[in-house]
């Protein structure tokens, strides 16, 4: 009988001390969860890539990582419409700032985009950096089916999932240590580095 008093004595002093707390997790802010676009309506609470270390080495490691890092900026870009850090990381990559420029305008004129989410399934540097700072990867890559749809809810274009895919053979320069992407071009016939 002592320790079922012991043991509600103890019970009831923990719930006391909860009570007391900052509250229950129903009463602290919390983040909103994600919400995927559908034709219905745009996508909602998407999480902003983050940056880490490995991004800043001068290394096939660091190109892999920018890369990666760039990928998800575009994907970021594609749920919200912008693309700021997509533009961070491209500045001086033409082709990048014209698919920027096309999702943002996408946006601006009151549409959204489905899917579309880009996939490099892996970073294969080819060789090392070059006198400029310059090093190329083969990139293997996938990208999900993509619905762009208007202000008035109208699908204006599609595109189809290819169970494929493609390689892609980005170029970027290691500088004040920073990666920037200079070009991301499509190349199929691209081989990959032993």
């Amino acid at each position: 009988m002592m320790k079922k008093t012991m043991l509600f004595a103890a019970s009831a002093a923990v719930l006391a001390l909860t009570a007391c707390g900052a509250g229950t997790a129903s009463d602290q802010p919390s983040e909103a969860k994600p919400v995927s676009a559908t034709t219905e309506a745009p996508a909602q609470n998407v999480r902003t890539p983050e940056t880490n270390a490995r991004m800043a080495q001068d290394s096939s490691e660091g190109l892999a990582a920018f890369t990666y890092y760039y990928f998800d900026a575009k994907n970021y870009a594609l749920q919200t419409g912008d693309a700021s850090l997509m533009r961070g990381a491209a500045a001086d990559c033409s082709a990048c700032l014209a698919d920027a420029d096309a999702i943002e305008a996408v946006y601006e004129a009151g549409g959204w985009i489905v899917g579309g989410q880009p996939k490099p399934l892996n970073v294969i540097a080819a060789g090392k950096p070059d006198k400029q700072g310059r090093l190329s990867a083969v990139v293997p890559f996938m990208q999900d089916a993509s619905t762009t749809v208007g202000q008035d809810g109208k699908i204006i274009d599609s595109k189809d999932w290819d169970p494929d895919g493609t390689t892609l053979t980005v170029t970027a320069n290691y500088t004040d240590g920073a990666w920037q992407m200079l070009s991301v071009k499509e190349t199929p016939d691209a081989q990959l580095p032993g």
